[in-house]
């Protein structure tokens, strides 16, 4: 019976260790490199959506700011100097604003969209989580009439005086060159 001699493996263990620590190294190179890529395209993508969402914002300032200028007069009380209330529409109220300024600009455009030209009892304020809120009502105005400006006074007529005129001096003349 023949006999065969036993056969090498193709590579012996320290090999196989070393090809396979290769393989994880260049496994690991592929998937990072993979996925600076995949980070690379979401933040891409997260950019165009944040510049999308302040170009929307922008306008939405726009907007707001556009109605705002509807509103001819704003008071903290139920008046407005100079103004008649024709109508009183409706009360409105805003909040989650970064300062008191944008929330009663809010606040104006939103009592413009309702058909007001005023406000009145309106109130701003922080609250606790950091956010401003305006509240109001929002009115229908026309200004007063302006009266007309009062008559001047009669003129009193001339007394004649006791006193003879005086007479003013004329100026003295300069003198003469040399």
């Amino acid at each position: 019976m023949p006999t065969t001699a036993p056969t090498a493996p193709p590579f012996d263990p320290v090999t196989l260790i070393i090809i396979a620590a290769a393989a994880i190294v260049l496994l690991s190179i592929a998937a990072a490199w993979h996925r600076r890529r995949l980070d690379r395209a979401i933040a891409t993508q997260r950019r165009s959506a944040i510049l999308s969402q302040r170009q929307r914002n922008a306008g939405q300032r726009a907007d707001v700011a556009r109605l705002a200028s509807r509103i001819i007069a704003t008071s903290s009380s139920p008046a407005i100097a100079g103004f008649e209330i024709v109508r009183q529409i409706e009360a409105v109220f805003t909040d989650g604003h970064a300062t008191p300024t944008d929330a009663v600009e809010a606040l104006k455009a939103i009592a413009a969209t309702l058909g007001a030209n005023a406000l009145v009892n309106l109130e701003s304020q922080r609250v606790g989580t950091g956010k401003c809120t305006a509240r109001g009502d929002a009115v229908m105005a026309r200004p007063l009439p302006l009266a007309p400006p009062p008559d001047p006074p009669p003129a009193a007529p001339a007394k004649p005086s006791d006193e003879p005129p005086q007479r003013v001096a004329p100026p003295p003349e300069p003198p003469a060159p040399h």
